[in-house]
């Protein structure tokens, strides 16, 4: 089934399907850690890199800034991908909003410790404290554009930073004549834009995400469709047995196992006695069904012995019986004629029997490297003849089973 489309309407990112979903979710959940982890080291050095701006500010609040930064928050972060690359395993069997709200948690803990250094007594006679809030837009970045939240969970990561730069921004201390509204519209606005960035890029992955499913539902459609055909080029479309072609390719392979193996291998000719005067008598449509009945008796008679049931030509078949010596075979083709004769096909303008009835001619040899399997058919076609000439409704076995070489 191919996957169906996204959901219609921008506010929503999610596919029509629960079980696309469910795909996407997991299929991506690997990636996606290993993803956080990495741009989390680097996110970490770069949020401890803003201690050049706490130390340009004030020697006050780049002592604190130390703290906060480097001893609590860093601490806290690389406990935290420790852990989480420790027990991947865990991680991963958990819904995949975990990951995604571990990663919320960071981000909103780097808002608090930029709102820690704003609201510390150095800031107050400080002319840096509105630009300070600048702090707040790499924290925004980080989970928007950096990390790549998923965007239900990138909103509510933005919307949570905003609240605290505008708290801070309406209790922190200030100048009088400090830039407050550009930096509210300056930090909202950047959240807006890397929202916008955050749901194109979630939008990117799910169609890539629905292009590669497509995909691959196709080719394994194609895949199916190649196997029916070379199936169907290898099957006899009126009775359902392999065909001609099929049993060559049968016998190349059973005589190559049978001269690695030192194994027998045994071949059946199957003719359908006086079938002309049946298909002249009862007519086409009777004559198929006869060649049909026949085919599924000789299939249940070597279903057992892992045999191929070919048909030759016209009303003949044929039989390969890998592994089977030649007592053995004969025994498969006396049970094979004596179905096909009690299965009671009528047969009027038969001088043989007043059913359908079957000649046989059985071969077996113990092949050896060199020779060559036209051989045993030709003994096979041998011994059908000699079937025929004794009278037909008769298995008839040409007795030299010596070994075969060119």
């Amino acid at each position: 089934m191919i996957p169906a489309s996204m959901s219609r309407g921008l506010p929503r990112l999610r596919f029509e399907s629960a079980e696309d979903e469910h795909h996407f979710d997991k299929g991506s959940q690997a990636s996606r850690l290993r993803y956080f982890l990495i741009s989390g080291w680097v996110s970490l050095l770069i949020f401890n890199g803003f201690l050049v701006v706490d130390w340009l500010v004030s020697p006050d609040v780049f002592a604190l800034g130390v703290l906060v930064r480097l001893m609590i928050f860093t601490s806290f972060g690389i406990a935290t991908m420790l852990v989480a690359w420790r027990y991947r395993p865990v991680v991963l069997a958990l819904p995949s909003g975990f990951a995604e709200g571990m990663v919320v948690m960071t981000g909103v803990l780097a808002a608090l410790s930029v709102a820690v250094v704003l609201s510390s007594p150095a800031m107050r006679d400080s002319h840096w404290s509105v630009h300070y809030h600048g702090g707040f837009v790499p924290v925004i970045m980080y989970g928007t554009v950096v990390q790549r939240l998923r965007f239900r969970h990138a909103a509510v990561f933005a919307g949570i930073v905003l609240l605290i730069h505008w708290a801070c921004m309406a209790t922190g201390p200030r100048e009088a004549n400090a830039p407050v509204i550009p930096m509210l519209l300056f930090v909202s606005s950047v959240a807006m834009y890397t929202l916008i960035i955050n749901y194109r890029l979630e939008y990117e992955e799910r169609q890539q995400f629905l292009r590669h499913q497509r995909s691959q539902v196709l080719l394994a459609q194609l895949d199916r469709s190649r196997i029916e055909l070379e199936k169907a080029s290898r099957c006899d479309p009126l009775t359902g047995v392999a065909n001609r072609r099929a049993f060559d390719l049968a016998m190349q392979e059973a005589w190559a196992n049978a001269v690695a193996q030192g194994t027998p291998l045994s071949l059946l000719l199957v003719d359908v006695d006086h079938f002309k005067a049946y298909n002249d008598f009862y007519g086409h449509p009777a004559g198929d069904q006869c060649l049909r009945t026949v085919a599924q008796t000789l299939q249940a008679a070597v279903s057992t012995h892992q045999g191929l049931v070919a048909r030759w030509g016209g009303e003949e078949f044929a039989v390969v019986l890998p592994g089977c010596a030649l007592a053995e075979a004969q025994d498969v083709a006396a049970r094979a004629r004596h179905a096909i004769q009690v299965a009671g096909l009528r047969h009027e303008r038969s001088p043989t029997a007043a059913t359908v009835t079957t000649s046989l001619g059985v071969a077996s040899a113990v092949p050896i490297n060199g020779g060559d399997w036209a051989e045993l058919l030709a003994r096979a076609d041998a011994a059908l003849y000699e079937a025929k000439r004794g009278g037909r409704n008769r298995v008839s076995t040409l007795h030299r089973p010596e070994m075969l070489a060119s």
